[in-house]
């Protein structure tokens, strides 16, 4: 189950490396969106299956809690990070494209 997790993860980080490296136009941090998303939608997984693993074992480990909240914390302002940096291009790709 946990492999599998990982393969998860690991296949949609390869599919969003794939997708980065064959854009031909510029981007504007679209792709550190994409990113931040991506990273926000594996701390997710990542969560739920720790969660029901420990569930299952009836053990609930306060290491596991804080590394989770820890690293849910870094997606989020990760997210936030990207999306302001694509919003502060915003303007710029307006003005791009109304260049003759």
């Amino acid at each position: 189950m946990a492999f599998a997790v990982l393969l998860t993860i690991g296949l949609g980080w390869a599919a969003f490396g794939g997708w980065a490296v064959t854009r031909r136009a510029p981007m504007f941090a679209q792709d550190r969106v994409v990113a931040g998303w991506l990273g926000l939608g594996a701390w997710l997984l990542f969560t739920v299956g720790g969660l029901v693993i420990t569930t299952l074992r009836h053990k609930l480990e306060p290491s596991l809690v804080v590394v989770e909240l820890a690293l849910g914390v870094l997606a989020i302002a990760n997210l936030r990070t990207a999306r302001r940096a694509g919003a502060a291009l915003l303007p710029r790709k307006e003005q791009l494209s109304q260049l003759p």
